[in-house]
C-alpha cells in the first residue's frame, strides 16, 4: 500500500473537513465533487446558497453532502465576531470584524480556528 493510499484510508476513516472559501468557483467544485466522492474529506463551501448550488449545477459538479454556510446569514456570526476581536487584542473593533468576516478568507480562517473545520483552502 502506497503512503498515499494508506493516507486516504486514515481520512476515510476519520474525514475531516476543509473550507473552500469561493463556493461558486468551477475549479472549486471540481475539487469538491471529486472529494466527495472519494469520501476523503468533509466538504464545507461559502457562498450564498443558491449561487453555489447554480454554479455547481451549470457546471455539471455533484456536491451532494456538501455543507453550504452563507457568512451573510451564518448563526454563529456574533459568537465569531466576539471571538476574532478577543483574537486581535484590541487591533481591530467590532465593526472591522464584522465587515472582515464578510469576506469568505477571514470568515472561513475563523471556522478553523473556531473548531468548526479542520483546514481551508481560500
Amino acid at each position: 500500500m502506497s503512503i498515499f493510499e494508506n493516507f486516504e484510508k486514515k481520512l476515510q476513516a476519520e474525514p475531516k473537513s476543509i473550507v473552500f472559501t469561493e463556493g461558486t468557483d468551477a475549479r472549486i467544485l471540481s475539487a469538491a465533487s471529486r472529494l466527495l466522492a472519494g469520501k476523503t474529506l468533509k466538504v464545507i463551501l461559502l457562498g450564498e446558497v443558491e449561487a453555489v448550488k447554480k454554479a455547481a449545477a451549470d457546471g455539471s459538479f455533484d456536491i451532494t453532502g456538501a455543507e453550504i454556510i452563507d457568512p451573510t446569514n451564518y448563526a454563529g456570526f456574533d459568537e465569531m465576531v466576539a471571538k476574532m476581536v478577543e483574537l486581535r487584542k484590541g487591533k481591530m473593533t467590532d465593526e472591522q470584524c464584522r465587515a472582515a468576516l464578510s469576506k469568505g478568507n477571514y470568515f472561513g480562517t475563523m471556522l478553523v480556528k473556531m473548531g468548526k473545520a479542520d483546514c481551508l483552502l481560500g
